[in-house]
């Protein structure tokens, strides 16, 4: 799991934000009643004609994140499309909510609800509503693991607007969060239980068994000095499977290894090389 650390393009983000305020409110004399709609709409005809969103994207959120997915870590140049994922979300009821977010001393606090911000009098910025806030927008794969699936198998699309803690803005991320061997990952943090439909990872849907073993194969790789963007996909698995005799392999586990052997599973392995960098626990 990455840190994403937004104080370091703080400025940067925050600009954009605030040109789009100025730029709508110049045009229209109000503020827009749907906040992220508008932004995602609005070209920016002083950048080129780039909407706005598209431009935070580009010139702040996608190197911010190393162009991983923020929660899978997966490349997002290889998704089908990538998405915004409000970690305080777009369409909270109202401040109450927000402030279920605020568990920590994170760049998410002092951020005014969307409504609220239409309120203040007079209106000034920053601090940004947090439906458009730089520092409550991330990216996220689609969730679409093979770009044939209607049905979202992790990240932003999967969670939707449940409640998660946001522990990617967390500064000790990267040590409460662990990966086992077998590819399992752990928040250790999590106040909910690994059974609980609370737990941050079911919400996520990151220990599916198909991302579990992308894992599992950087790590068995990386341990055995093999490098899965060169060698040839049934070496590597074949290899891997005359090291099965230790007892957290079953048959499951077997036939999804076994699944890697095909060329649309190992473009998805390697769309995950981030974890050639990862150590397990």
């Amino acid at each position: 799991m990455k840190y994403i650390d937004k104080t370091l393009k703080k400025q940067q983000g925050e600009q954009i934000v605030t040109e789009f305020l100025n730029c709508f409110h110049n045009r229209t004399k109000a503020y827009p009643n749907d906040m992220y709609k508008a932004f995602c709409s609005e070209i920016d005809d002083a950048h080129n004609h780039v909407k706005f969103r598209q431009r935070l994207i580009d010139e702040v959120l996608i190197q911010e994140q190393d162009g991983l997915c923020c929660y899978c870590m997966r490349r997002l140049s290889e998704c089908k499309k990538m998405t915004i994922e409000h970690v305080m979300p777009n369409h909270a009821v109202d401040k109450t909510e927000l402030d279920k977010y605020r568990t920590r001393a994170t760049e998410l606090d002092g951020l005014p609800h969307s409504e609220d911000f239409k309120s203040l009098s007079p209106i000034t910025y920053p601090p940004h509503p947090h439906s458009i806030a730089y520092q409550n927008l991330l990216l996220s794969c689609d969730g679409n693991l093979f770009n044939e699936s209607p049905t979202p198998q992790c990240c932003n699309l999967k969670r939707k607007h449940t409640f998660l803690p946001p522990f990617v803005l967390y500064s000790n991320i990267i040590q409460t969060f662990i990966y086992t061997e077998d590819g399992m990952a752990e928040w250790q943090e999590d106040p909910e239980p690994p059974e609980s439909k609370g737990n941050a990872m079911r919400i996520l849907g990151l220990n599916k068994s198909i991302l579990k073993m992308v894992r599992r194969i950087w790590f068995f790789c990386t341990d055995n000095n093999l490098n899965p963007q060169k060698e040839e996909k049934d070496f590597v698995i074949n290899t891997m499977m005359g090291y099965l005799n230790f007892p957290s392999m079953n048959e499951e586990d077997i036939n999804m290894l076994l699944n890697f052997k095909k060329d649309k599973y190992w473009k998805l392995l390697l769309e995950y090389d981030a974890f050639a960098t990862i150590k397990h626990c």
